[in-house]
């Protein structure tokens, strides 16, 4: 079976005027699923999918020496960029144990069924001692009501997520052939320096083109909660971090 997006991911470019507008806002859900990869130098990192390469600042500063593969399968991410290959949830661009961690955030909620095909994909192209890293929503949490409650109605594009069950996944992974040593279910930020800022960002990351500024920003505070500190804005958000190590 072919999987796609059964749910669409959003398209490339109010994705990237959001990340070009605040690109520290998600720091620590970049940061945290590097550090838990524990990438030595000359590993290959292959970041699926992977928006336009947001990875690689931070990558720079956790695992200088590693070498990052950036692999997308919607267009827009990859126009006018080079560097990231083309690949799908089940065909990623590499040969057998040619990689040593394949990494997925914030986007396995879009498939709704056949992520086992993945789990299976990704421990074919894993070298022994490979690691699988998944940083995700997961199920009930404040962050899925609000994409799929709050972004569902003031999105034309929707939304409709699968959002991880700890129990369930840790099933799948571990029944394509890898063993969870991991499973974090972790509350931090996304920061901002003010709130027109965190606004016009939630705006175009989440494709917010069906509410206006007053609208957006209740339902920021209403699902997930803002903190104002001294030049800066806390929005909560929380994810799921799995570390996953390819059984030999």
């Amino acid at each position: 079976m072919q999987i796609t997006d059964q749910v669409t991911r959003r398209d490339a470019f109010d994705y990237r005027r959001a990340m070009d507008l605040c690109p520290r806002a998600r720091e620590f859900e970049f940061r945290r699923p590097l550090e838990l990869a524990a990438l030595k130098p000359g590993e290959i990192l292959v970041d699926f999918p992977s928006g336009g390469s947001y990875l690689l600042p931070h990558l720079d500063a956790i695992a200088p020496e590693a070498i990052l593969r950036p692999v997308e399968h919607v267009t827009g991410y990859t126009e006018g960029d080079g560097t990231i290959l083309t690949g799908s949830w089940d065909r990623l661009p590499f040969g057998d144990r040619e990689v040593d961690v394949v990494l997925t955030l914030a986007a396995l909620h879009h498939v709704i069924v056949g992520r086992p095909s993945y789990y299976r994909e990704c421990r074919r192209v894993l070298a022994p001692g490979g690691r699988l890293i998944i940083g995700d929503v997961e199920e009930g949490t404040p962050a899925a009501l609000f994409l799929d409650r709050f972004v569902n109605q003031h999105s034309s594009q929707g939304h409709e997520g699968r959002f991880l069950d700890r129990d369930t996944e840790i099933a799948r992974i571990e029944k394509a052939g890898f063993r969870v040593l991991a499973y974090e279910a972790m509350r931090f930020h996304w920061m901002y320096p003010d709130k027109a800022t965190a606004i016009r960002f939630c705006r175009h990351l989440f494709r917010l083109d069906r509410a206006d500024d007053s609208q957006i920003w209740r339902g920021l505070d209403d699902y997930l909660g803002l903190e104002a500190g001294v030049d800066q804005m806390r929005m909560n958000w929380q994810l799921a971090f799995v570390r996953a190590d390819r059984n030999e």
